[in-house]
C-alpha cells in the first residue's frame, strides 16, 4: 500500500517500451496518463517557452529542484545548457544519471538544496505541489533564490483558486473509487499567486512574472500557474 509520495516516486523506472528517451522520462516523472498526460511535442514547446522567458543561453547552468528523472532538463541539455538537479528518489536520480551522465545529479530532499553551489538558473517544475506545507515551500524558495545567480522559475504550481475543479478533474479521470484507492492521503499543496509575489519580494527578487500554465493537451494546466523572477 502506498503511504507517501516518496513511495510513489521510489517505484518509478525508465521503461524502454515507452519509446524515445524523452517519452520514457515523461512517463517516469508522471506526465504519462490521465489529466497529467503530456506528449513530447507539447512538452518541448513548453520547455522552449520557458527557456525564452528566462532568456536562457547556450552553456548556462540550469539546476532543477525535484528534478525526477530529468524530463524538464533533458531538452535543455540537448539545446546546450549544463544541467543538474536534486530529488529524494534514488531510482529517478539513477535514471537522470543514465540519460544525462554529464549532469550534476544529487539524491536529497529539496530542503537540503545547497546555495553555496551556484547555478545561473534554478527551477522547480511540478515539485512544489508535493511539499508538506507552505513553510517548507518558503524555505526551499529561499534556497533557490540564494543558489541562482540570474533567475528562478517555479512551474506547474496548483492554483488554490481552482482547487475543487482540479480535484474533480483528477477524480473524474480515474473514477471516484479508483482515485480514493490510489491517492488516499496523497494530497497536493495549493498556492495563492500573491503568496509567491510576497515571498519573492521579501527575498529581494525582481521582475516577477506569474502566468497561466499552458501546455497543449495538458488538462491539469488549466488549474496551474508558472512563476518567473530575476535574482
Amino acid at each position: 500500500m502506498t503511504t507517501s509520495w516518496r513511495d510513489v516516486w521510489a517505484r518509478r523506472r525508465l521503461d524502454p517500451t515507452r519509446g524515445s528517451v524523452l517519452a520514457q522520462l515523461l512517463a517516469a516523472d508522471g506526465f504519462d496518463s490521465g489529466a497529467g498526460g503530456v506528449d513530447e511535442a507539447a512538452w518541448r514547446h513548453f520547455i522552449g517557452g520557458v527557456a525564452e522567458t528566462l532568456e536562457l543561453r547556450e552553456d548556462e547552468s540550469v539546476f532543477d529542484v525535484g528534478c525526477g528523472a530529468g524530463a524538464f532538463t533533458y531538452p535543455l541539455q540537448q539545446a546546450g545548457c549544463r544541467v543538474g538537479g536534486i530529488d529524494q528518489s534514488e531510482a529517478l536520480i539513477a535514471a537522470a544519471r543514465q540519460v544525462m551522465p554529464e549532469g550534476h545529479w544529487l539524491v536529497g530532499d529539496a530542503a537540503s538544496l545547497d546555495p553555496a553551489e551556484p547555478a545561473d538558473v534554478v527551477v522547480a517544475c511540478g515539485s512544489f505541489l508535493y511539499f508538506p506545507d507552505h513553510e517548507y515551500a518558503r524555505g526551499v524558495l529561499a534556497r533557490m533564490t540564494s543558489k541562482a545567480t540570474r533567475a528562478v522559475a517555479i512551474l506547474d504550481v496548483p492554483d488554490v483558486d481552482f482547487r475543487e475543479e482540479a480535484l474533480q478533474l483528477r477524480r473524474g479521470t480515474l473514477g471516484a473509487d479508483e482515485y480514493e484507492a490510489r491517492y488516499r492521503g496523497l494530497d497536493h499543496l495549493y498556492f495563492d499567486r500573491l503568496w509567491f509575489l510576497r515571498m519573492l519580494d521579501q527575498m529581494g527578487a525582481s521582475a516577477i512574472q506569474i502566468g497561466q500554465q499552458r501546455v497543449e493537451g495538458y488538462r491539469m494546466g488549466e488549474y496551474r500557474f508558472n512563476v518567473f523572477a530575476r535574482v
